[in-house]
């Protein structure tokens, strides 16, 4: 029998966002927290009718903030929940988004202490009591597979990046048909619904309750036929067949699935955000006659090695940098003495890289430059790459082309120590005395160090213009400056994003930074046996840094970062710090990394759109810098012309224009469509782009 029974009363609060946080100091704002109120409210009377919801909203909404009410009004009503997050990082942001509404949720029934302290448990899964939440990984949901029954059961499941499922008989995927017998109620969050298998597809639904699903299939199906078709195909037929397809799909999905695009949103909302500018152009950089020609030499290498056969030889790799032609070169060697035509070509193949290796590779040096103007003008700047192979390349070039060379002027260091110190006393960041972390003083240690190295000083004396002569007056102009020449309304002073800096590396759910805090404090090794020190390597005039676990392979880069990303996802989200990070897509979804960067580059490219826009969503963000500084996003998609780097960002590009019309559908860049059937599905969705648009609103809540 479902015992799942929750009173509406409960929640009456939701109608009225204004007065809910007319005394929060977290941060929270009237018009995104209108929407998600209202999705919240929506998602309850769904649970309360007894069914399951997948919530698909676009990246940056705030679908964790949406689920931590849901989680919180559920659990006030004496039931257990527990979420699932992807990972330790994610894990984090779920209890702190928790922790935030703590204060505002007194009318439920709890205070502060009682349930900060016996609600929110962070580890492995285990029974729940009544009135509790639990936050676990996807891992620990594997971990639970099989289980006992009781020992794992609740009244609530909340699965964060549902998408990650992959391949029919992974663990996860096992773990998430067994869902069922877990909890009475799910929710299930993903920005990504349809750009994943078909199979993916519907076992979400069916984990939410779905089970008439012909004509969501038939939907997919038509997608992926409407990239197969080219000349000789009536548009104006196909046109049609999508529209009739979508409106059956939608009617269907429409019980289980919510979704709110940002481009949709209301001007009053969307202006949070920050607007899209036009796209940031790199370059132009042309591969030369000699660049193809090693290329094709590749090719054609690699059609002769025996253990190559049948395996992808175009490699996109090869377009974008030196490191994976050499890396193949080393790999077909042991062929060489048995062939010479093949010893001919790796001959020649190893000269032209030669040559070539003497310089940056044409691309890295296009966007070295394009990220020095940037800087120039005091942005941070984002780049991904989809192999840590490429990030290393790109990452020891940056090292070396974006050195800054200038002297540390200004104030000494002792004036900079005292003046930190007394800004960042403890009463002036936590007030409240319950609230400060233990140990604040020697945690605080490390961080005021880091602040009064060369480095950082001599950043952060670039944006304080005139120098003083005193500590106190050093106090009063970081307690009056703006970083980054950004002197406009609603940028924190120096001294204010200080202060949330600290805030953010002394929380206590991080543990890793935490850790190598007092590593800092205690002057004991750290990674690799190395001194412990905070990401990046300013004291040197190195302005950039990468965070990836490095593969082993090679040597890694002087400002590679392979510890737990807390920290350098910390020290982007203010404005101290490096001023470039180049990551893998470890840090691609589900993490904040708007506060001060409003400029992205795609440097290489993932197959699916999925990861592009997953990518994008790290910059348009609730209270991004570019809704800040009223400047628009940037998002850059380099290429090397000439080659099929240049294809690929093309195609890309009017696929991600396809995917939020079509909810995802579209297939990724290893699909083997030609120019004229992505033509071709380029005008069926442009004329059907209208009709669209008014079915997918039907999805809102």
């Amino acid at each position: 029998m479902d015992d799942f029974q929750i009173d509406a009363r409960r929640w009456r609060f939701l109608d009225n966002p204004d007065r809910y946080i007319e005394r929060e100091t977290s941060g929270l704002q009237v018009e995104p927290l209108r929407r998600q109120f209202k999705t919240a409210k929506n998602i309850l009377e769904r649970l309360a009718d007894g069914r399951g919801v997948l919530l698909a909203d676009d990246a940056g909404l705030g679908k964790t903030t949406v689920g931590a009410l849901v989680a919180w009004i559920v659990t006030c009503q004496n039931k257990r929940v527990r979420i699932y997050a992807p990972n330790a990082i994610l894990r984090r942001r779920w209890a702190e988004e928790l922790e935030r509404h703590v204060p505002l949720l007194k009318r439920l029934g709890g205070t502060y202490d009682s349930i900060r302290n016996e609600c929110i448990r962070q580890g492995e899964v285990e029974r729940l009591r009544n009135g509790s939440i639990q936050i676990a990984t996807h891992h620990a949901l594997v971990k639970s597979h099989g289980n006992n029954e009781q020992r794992t059961a609740c009244d609530l499941i909340i699965l964060d990046e549902a998408h990650r499922a992959k391949g029919d008989d992974s663990d996860f995927n096992k773990a998430l048909r067994n869902l069922g017998r877990h909890a009475k109620r799910k929710l299930i969050l993903t920005a990504t619904p349809f750009s994943i298998r078909l199979a993916e597809l519907e076992q979400l639904l069916q984990v939410v309750g779905a089970s008439d699903l012909k004509a969501v299939s038939q939907y997919a199906k038509d997608l992926k036929r409407l990239y197969e078709l080219g000349d000789g195909h009536d548009v104006a037929t196909e046109t049609r067949c999508i529209e009739d397809a979508a409106k059956a799909a939608i009617d269907k999905l429409g019980k289980y699935v919510i979704r709110h695009w940002i481009d949709d949103l209301s001007p009053a909302e969307r202006k949070h955000f920050g607007a899209i500018g036009e796209p940031w152009k790199i370059g132009p950089t042309q591969a030369s006659p000699e660049d193809i020609k090693l290329l094709l030499r590749m090719d054609r290498l690699l059609q002769l090695a025996p253990d190559r056969e049948g395996q992808r030889r175009n490699d996109p790799r090869f377009h974008i940098g030196w490191g994976r032609v050499e890396a193949e070169l080393e790999a077909v060697q042991k062929f060489a003495a048995a062939d010479l035509v093949l010893r001919r070509h790796l001959g020649e193949a190893r000269k032209s890289l030669d040559v070539r290796r003497k310089q940056p590779h044409p691309k890295i040096a296009a966007v070295s430059d394009a990220i020095r103007q940037k800087l120039d003008v005091g942005e941070k700047v984002l780049v991904f790459c989809h192999h840590r192979a490429t990030a290393s390349e790109l990452l020891s070039e940056l090292e070396k082309s974006l050195k800054a060379n200038e002297p540390c002027f200004g104030p000494t260091e002792e004036m900079w120590r005292e003046a930190w110190e007394s800004l960042l006393a403890v009463e002036k960041i936590w007030p409240d005395e319950k609230e400060r972390p233990l140990s604040y003083g020697a945690l605080l240690k490390p961080v005021i160090g880091w602040l009064c190295t060369k480095g950082l000083r001599r950043q952060v004396a670039g944006w304080l213009g005139k120098p003083t002569t005193s500590a106190k007056a050093l106090a009063d102009q970081l307690s009056m400056t703006k970083p980054r020449r950004a002197d406009v309304e609603g940028v924190p002073t120096i001294a204010e994003a200080a202060r949330m800096l600290v805030k953010a590396l002394l929380d206590k759910q991080s543990k890793s930074t935490l850790a190598l805090l007092r590593n800092i404090a205690k002057g004991t090794p750290g990674f690799g046996g190395k001194g412990s020190h905070f990401p990046g390597r300013l004291d040197e005039g190195l302005r950039v840094m990468g965070s990836w676990d490095h593969d082993g392979h090679g040597e890694s880069p002087e400002t590679l970062y392979t510890g737990q990303a807390d920290i350098v996802i910390a020290l982007f989200n203010s404005p101290f710090g490096p001023d470039v990070l180049v990551a893998t897509d470890r840090l691609s979804e589900g993490v904040d990394l708007h506060r001060f960067c409003r400029c992205l580059i795609h440097y290489e490219l993932d197959p699916s759109p999925v990861r592009t826009l997953q990518r994008n969503g790290r910059v348009r963000r609730i209270g991004s810098w570019a809704a800040t500084t009223k400047k628009p996003i940037l998002y850059a998609y380099p290429t090397f012309n000439g080659t099929r780097d240049e294809k690929a960002a093309d195609v890309m590009q009017r696929r991600i224009k396809a995917f939020g019309l079509l909810l995802g559908g579209v297939p990724s860049l290893d699909d083997e469509t030609g120019d004229n059937d992505q033509s071709f599905a380029d005008e069926v969705l442009r004329l059907a782009s209208k009709k669209l648009k008014s079915l997918n609103s039907k999805l809102c809540a």
